[in-house]
């Protein structure tokens, strides 16, 4: 046969695509996956996951590990590490803490006295160091006079005082606001067991009295770095100013004729917080020459209370503690002396929660609430 006479070949129709061809007879048959095939994709990567997570776990519970016991930190303080500034502000949180179960350790006078005797060493030791070291060993100072004035026993008392009293750098500064307010505070937890010690004027006064008294030195001033206000004017950093402010509020704990004499020359004091603490540490010994200072504190015009802070933030929220601090202050005046004449102070309480507070950025409405309900409590009587 030729050619030409062969049968034409049919054309070819549409190719399927690739996965509609038919399965080629070379590939292997489809199989379910194996145990083998499911523990390496899935199992083992689980595995490695869940040993990472575990480890993980371990080292942060070993990190945190005696965090929320007080007495293994308490011991942990005395080795001296770069981590102890850190170990003495959690003590000293803890202590604070109004949870009754660290009562006993707040009542505690050996552990009270180890720390004592660790805050003496280290006092000794003058700061020679690196500015970060020296600023870690001012900070566990600090921590520590907080952590000591937290206790409910006077053992810590002397090494507070020489804490109040000592600054070889002025740094140091901070530590002394430290002591001072543990001073204070220790003297209010120990209540009639500190207050009616008749040593305690003899050791106590005297350091609270001269921090009270405490002044700027020139060099001081020209060394702080000035800081316009709005007005043109210019703040400086008074470190000794800020010392006297915190003498006055120990001083108002502390009570007594000499303590209470020198408050009231310190409401004469140029300084705004140290004016204000001598009026509340007055109110407290319902002396009613502490009137004027706080009518001055609930003026919520007040720019004289923000004059000494550099920065708008800290200017708000002094604003408000000044407000609120006058508030309270005249609530405890009331309840010390009923026979005080508070005519003014209600006036300015009537102002204060009637004014719009433009002024306020911080808790407006707390500061109004609390002028209200303060003129509730002085006149029950009285309709607003």
């Amino acid at each position: 046969m030729s050619l030409s006479s062969a049968a034409p070949t049919p054309p070819e129709g549409p190719r399927l695509p690739a996965a509609a061809s038919p399965v080629h007879p070379s590939l292997p048959p489809v199989e379910a996956p194996s145990g083998t095939f499911i523990l390496q994709l899935f199992l083992i990567p689980l595995l490695i996951v869940s040993i990472v997570v575990v480890l993980w776990l371990m080292f942060s519970w070993m990190a945190s590990m005696g965090r929320d016991d007080p007495a293994k930190l308490a011991e942990s303080i005395q080795w001296g590490d770069e981590a102890s500034w850190q170990r003495s502000y959690e003590l000293a949180d803890l202590l604070r803490s109004p949870d009754q179960k660290y009562d006993s350790l707040r009542r505690d006078a050996t552990t009270a006295a180890k720390l004592a005797s660790f805050l003496n060493r280290d006092l000794n030791e003058p700061l020679e160091g690196t500015v970060k070291e020296n600023q870690q060993r001012v900070m566990r100072r600090m921590y520590l006079c907080r952590a000591l004035g937290s206790f409910s026993v006077p053992t810590a008392l002397d090494v507070l005082l020489r804490a109040a009293t000592q600054e070889g750098k002025p740094v140091e500064i901070e530590v002394r606001y430290s002591a001072i307010e543990a001073i204070a505070t220790l003297a209010d937890n120990c209540g009639p067991e500190f207050m009616d010690d008749p040593a305690l004027p003899k050791k106590v006064l005297p350091v609270l009295l001269a921090a009270s008294e405490a002044q700027e030195s020139g060099e001081e001033i020209a060394a702080a770095p000035p800081v316009p206000e709005k007005d043109g004017k210019r703040t400086i950093y008074r470190p000794h100013a800020e010392l006297r402010a915190v003498a006055a509020y120990a001083l108002g704990v502390v009570g007594g004729e000499e303590a209470t004499n020198r408050l009231k020359a310190m409401l004469y004091d140029t300084y705004p917080n140290a004016r204000y603490n001598a009026a509340t540490g007055l109110a407290r010994a319902g002396d009613a020459e502490c009137e004027r200072v706080l009518k001055e504190m609930l003026d919520p015009e007040n720019e004289v209370a923000i004059r000494d802070e550099r920065y708008k933030d800290d200017q708000a929220r002094k604003r408000t503690t000044v407000l609120l601090n006058g508030v309270k202050g005249t609530l405890i005046l009331a309840e010390r002396n009923p026979q005080a004449d508070l005519s003014r102070l209600k006036e300015s309480l009537v102002r204060l929660s009637k004014s719009p507070l433009e002024n306020i950025q911080i808790e407006r409405n707390k500061v109004k609430r609390a002028a209200s309900e303060a003129l509730e409590r002085l006149d029950p009587s009285a309709k607003r």
